[in-house]
């Protein structure tokens, strides 16, 4: 099982919870600077899953990413566009929160806040990124960003540099359970009606933003870049409060 949850393909769309997470498909390569909140989790030294830096010494992901793993064996890596260009800065973990509602089987509440050992020193390249405040929402169509180091294609050919992509927040109308089951009210959904750009293996636990806060988390899908098919998210505003309540931020 990979981290992302695939169902088929993502790292959980009609899928099953991944084991690295989704990686994105079409999209940029990010500048240096770019997306300074973005974080590399990783698992024995390799690339496991996306995060997000919410505040120095507090990183915010997908529950999947963490469930059953080892504090010790992971290391979060900040600051950097290219993990082989060795100018990332990597931190130990002191805790793993995982939501206490969540359900490895359904990826309902899968969000996760992981405590490093020290405090993050800012710079350029590192910062932290806002959360969306409690029930924030948007209207249907509006612009959001993503980004990660995980898979550009279906192939889940992994590259080692940031990518980022913009894909658009999808309506209730239609991600609703009569049309995805499985989906709830802790989750939104976003996505390219294309197909062509999204999430894929290795972007979970990755930051979905809208006007540069934190709007969710990816979550799992059905696929890397399936047609007409939306990736999901965990919905920052629904868990905001144990958020706070467990971190502080």
């Amino acid at each position: 099982m990979l981290p992302l949850l695939i169902l088929a393909c993502f790292s959980a769309f009609v899928f099953e919870p991944a084991a690295g997470g989704l990686r994105i498909i079409g999209g940029q390569y990010a500048l240096s600077g770019q997306f300074p909140h973005q974080v590399s989790l990783q698992l024995r030294g390799r690339h496991h899953c996306g995060g997000s830096l919410i505040s120095p010494s507090w990183i915010i992901t997908a529950a999947h990413c963490t469930y059953g793993q080892n504090p010790s064996q992971i290391r979060a890596v900040v600051g950097t566009t290219d993990l082989l260009a060795g100018d990332g800065k990597s931190f130990n973990i002191a805790n793993i929160i995982i939501h206490p509602q969540y359900n490895p089987k359904t990826q309902d509440y899968d969000l996760s806040l992981i405590q490093l050992t020290e405090l993050v020193p800012l710079d350029d390249n590192i910062g932290t990124i806002a959360l969306a405040d409690m029930e924030t929402n948007h209207a249907a169509d509006t612009v959001a960003t993503i980004s990660g180091f995980g898979a550009i294609n279906g192939n889940l050919e992994m590259p080692t540099r940031l990518k980022y992509a913009e894909v658009q927040l999808w309506s209730r109308d239609f991600c609703n359970p009569q049309n995805i089951p499985g989906i709830t009210d802790r989750m939104v959904c976003a996505g390219h009606p294309s197909g062509q750009v999204g999430a894929c293996q290795g972007d979970s636990g990755g930051p979905l933003t809208v006007d540069n806060k934190l709007f969710g988390v990816v979550s799992w899908g059905f696929g890397c870049g399936a047609r007409g098919k939306p990736a999901m998210y965990t919905y920052i505003g629904a868990l905001r409060s144990w958020i706070k309540q467990n971190s502080g931020v």
